[in-house]
């Protein structure tokens, strides 16, 4: 069956090259789905006791006493999300810890049990009434099927409080519900009832976000607070049946893409199916999330793409953490530049994470850095040179303006209301009394199976080409391969954009101030920063500069690639290597450097095994004559998550 399904999907792009191919019924988004996509940028507030407690999984087990921001302010939060350009925000009504933001009847574990408004309190109402006072889409976080609280109570087992997510927290869970054969029924109606306090008291909702949604089970919790949610709000978009996460929690979709998804058990209740070349990785956290999903051309159903930015925005996790925990602070702002390119420029929506601290507000870097973002998108966008007013149906859309100008972005939306068509097009300018192909500039970050160099070929909601700069008054769009016809473009727009220029703390001859061809790493390749974002140290000395390159849990191997074409006065580097000093005595790496040459590697220089608390080494390297680029390799030693923490510090070439 497999084999035939490819075979078919074979034969239908082998016949879309011809421009008689006849009209076919594809996946259609409904019109909550295709409003969802207008909206492109979200905003996500992480908060619960999670950061009162130094926790970014919460157990179940902290006393809501804990809970009191003294000075909480929504508005600040939604004024915030709305100066980043945000069109819809979501909070955490309840994560996985079970702790309630509002006064639940079906628990105890609630913010009324708290300090906070002396015990008077429901941010959840707060929290919807700031939306739509300044005109924000309502979106609330749920996830029905992991709920610490309710399936743990009162934890008197053996294993060490607080729970860790990755073990214990599961475990603990799965021995409650194997003890006591009522409680899955029992937690079961908690999250249906919870889920009727959520869209029965506050009225309507716009978004809900169900994190780890799986619904095949007809008796299930999953299936129980989806059907709930369709007959009580069914203009909302719920997480899962409407709208699906792309495989990874930094911010990165999958190109191409397609919207259009068949599932693993072929109804609209489960999971997109995998398709020719996907895959599975490996996220932070090690859930199903973790599918990597193009998306089926001929698929059955629409679902909107929706990346999420933990580590994408700012450093830490999903909660404010203080700097003894993890440090949360702002990545810089072409990082935040280039995670807006490389989501909503790919037709899905970006939601960023806006954590507020204990005292109830977003801090001041995140608040700075969330406005900038916006001024630098709005700054881009706000004036096109020239746009289409109207959907233009044909293999080709021309867009012409009076006088030739320079342009080096091209924005295309298709008009996904008939579906998403285009397989394959491209972008061509007027030049010199000639049209001529625009030279795609689409260089974004990106860790495989992610794609850094997206080129034409899917389009979908909205796909913002960079081009080579060209002076013209005319711009056409041909489409060369597509599912069906007729092509229908909602939108063509023209810009001249200011460059994105990638900027870091350090500079030549340090590694850490040059731009890398390609880096993978857990929780991404730090600059000059330890693993929480405080200084670098090793053996007891501190260092300005250096690259932490953490093995990525999948592979154990953590890579950085740079170009040394760019710099052809580096003749070799040195460095000083080791693990970090916060790990103590554990964990253990490799350290290698290899080199380019003629387009074959080869290994300059392998180290022994380093082990936590070890005394660092020095290493020195030459490099070969006529080396193209240079690649650092850090290995997993075998000793757990501590091998994440290899330093290579005052990495610098040498002339």
């Amino acid at each position: 069956m497999i084999m035939k399904r490819h075979i078919s999907l074979f034969a239908v792009l082998l016949a879309i090259t011809s421009a008689t191919a006849v009209a076919q019924e594809i996946a259609k988004p409904s019109a909550k789905q295709i409003r969802f996509a207008d909206w492109e940028v979200g905003a996500f507030f992480h908060y619960t006791l999670n950061p009162f407690t130094d926790q970014e999984h919460g157990d179940g087990q902290e006393p809501p006493s804990k809970f009191n921001p003294t000075e909480l302010d929504v508005e600040q939060w939604i004024l915030t999300a709305k100066s980043m350009g945000a069109r819809y925000a979501v909070l955490t009504a309840r994560h996985e810890g079970g702790f309630c933001l509002w006064p639940s009847k079906t628990t105890d574990y609630t913010i009324a049990n708290s300090p906070f408004r002396n015990g008077n309190g429901d941010l959840v109402r707060e929290f919807v009434n700031a939306c739509r006072k300044h005109g924000l889409g309502v979106g609330l976080y749920h996830t029905a099927g992991f709920d610490a609280n309710a399936a743990i109570g009162k934890y008197e087992g053996d294993m060490e409080l607080p729970l860790q997510w990755s073990t214990t927290w599961g475990k603990a869970v799965s021995e409650a519900f194997r003890k006591d054969p009522t409680l899955r029924e029992r937690f079961k109606i908690k999250q249906v009832e919870q889920m009727r306090e959520l869209l029965t008291w506050y009225g309507p909702i716009d978004f809900m976000w169900s994190d780890h949604w799986d619904a095949t089970d007809p008796n299930g919790v999953w299936r129980a607070v989806t059907n709930l949610a369709r007959e009580l709000q069914p203009e909302l978009v719920f997480m899962g049946p409407d709208t699906w996460v792309p495989g990874n929690e930094t911010g990165h979709v999958v190109y191409p893409m397609w919207n259009a998804v068949n599932t693993v058990d072929g109804t609209e209740n489960s999971r997109p199916a995998a398709g020719t070349g996907d895959q599975t990785t490996q996220n932070s956290y090690g859930l199903l999330e973790g599918d990597v999903r193009k998306g089926d051309p001929l698929g059955k159903y629409w679902r909107v793409r929706e990346c999420t930015t933990h580590m994408a925005f700012h450093y830490g996790g999903w909660f404010w953490h203080p700097d003894h925990v993890k440090k949360t602070y702002p990545r810089q702002t072409w990082e935040h530049l280039d995670l807006y390119y490389r989501t909503v420029g790919l037709g899905a929506n970006t939601i960023i994470n806006l954590p507020p601290n204990t005292r109830g507000l977003i801090p001041d870097n995140l608040a700075a850095a969330a406005k900038k973002l916006g001024d630098e998108i709005r700054n881009r966008f706000s004036q096109p040179i020239a746009t289409t007013n109207a959907v233009q149906t044909g293999d080709v859309v021309e867009l012409n303006w009076d006088q030739p100008q320079q342009i080096n972005t091209v924005v295309t939306m298709e008009n996904i209301e008939g579906g998403q068509k285009i397989a394959k097009y491209t972008l061509e300018a007027f030049v010199d009394g000639h049209w001529e192909t625009l030279e795609p500039r689409n260089r974004l970050v990106a860790q495989k199976p992610y794609n850094g160099d997206p080129g034409y070929e899917t389009i979908g909601h909205k796909k913002i080409d960079r081009v080579k700069p060209v002076p013209t008054n005319r711009v056409r769009l041909r489409c060369l391969q597509s599912i069906t016809k007729p092509i229908e473009i909602r939108s063509l727009a023209v810009f001249d954009c200011e460059p994105i220029t990638r900027t870091y703390e350090a500079s030549y001859p340090y590694l850490s101030g040059i731009d890398t061809l390609f880096d993978e790493a857990h929780g991404s390749m730090k600059r000059d920063l330890d693993y929480r974002g405080g200084p670098l140290e090793l053996g007891g000395t501190k260092y300005e500069h250096g690259i932490l390159l953490c093995p990525v849990g999948l592979t154990k191997i953590g890579i950085a690639e740079f170009d040394m074409t760019r710099i052809p006065k580096a003749k070799g580097m040195t460095a000083t290597i080791g693990i970090e000093d916060m790990t103590a005595s554990h964990g253990s790496c490799k350290f290698i450097v290899e080199g380019k040459v003629d387009q074959k590697w080869q290994e300059l220089y392998h180290s022994p095994l380093l082990r936590g608390g070890s005394k660092p080494i020095e290493m020195a390297v030459k490099f070969p004559k006529g080396m193209e680029q240079l690649r650092l390799k850090t290995t997993d030693g075998g000793d757990n998550a501590n091998s994440d923490h290899a330093l290579w510090a005052d990495a610098k070439f040498t002339q």
